[in-house]
């Protein structure tokens, strides 16, 4: 009998114990105190670095060099991302030079040109891009 009060006793002190811890971490208090010593700004008077660029595109030049034929040859000229989004599509003429700027966004790495059944894919450096319209046919078919 003394065995079990001391038992209920001690259930009762644990069960006391959770119900404080319990009652104590459901106050409301805040997650993060007061931002700096009293330096706070409203969003009017916030101001960016002068060295901050808001840009999220870049002008790049794209060149195509042109192919001399004695017919001329005029094909749809486009231009990709290498998301597959199209920033151009023209008629061109294959023995005329192009060469135009675009805003395309500063992600953008690699730029694919399709002229009819032509297709390349070449690398944006220096915020330029050059394609010619010379197809590279391997040297598969050639004897030894």
């Amino acid at each position: 009998m003394k065995n079990s009060k001391k038992f209920n006793g001690l259930k009762l002190l644990v069960v006391f114990g959770l119900s404080v811890i319990t009652m104590v971490s459901c106050i409301d208090q805040p997650i993060e105190g007061p931002a700096g010593s009293g330096n706070t700004q409203s969003i009017e008077t916030l101001q960016a670095s002068n060295a901050f660029d808001w840009k999220t595109s870049e002008k790049v030049l794209v060149s195509v060099k042109g192919l001399s034929a004695d017919i001329a040859i005029s094909r749809t000229l486009t231009f990709e991302t290498e998301n597959g989004n199209e920033f151009y599509a023209g008629v061109q003429q294959m023995g005329a030079d192009f060469e135009m700027a675009f805003d395309l966004p500063a992600h953008i790495r690699e730029v694919t040109m399709r002229f009819g059944s032509l297709e390349k894919k070449a690398e944006v450096t220096n915020n330029k891009v050059s394609f010619d319209f010379i197809v590279d046919i391997g040297q598969d078919d050639v004897e030894p």
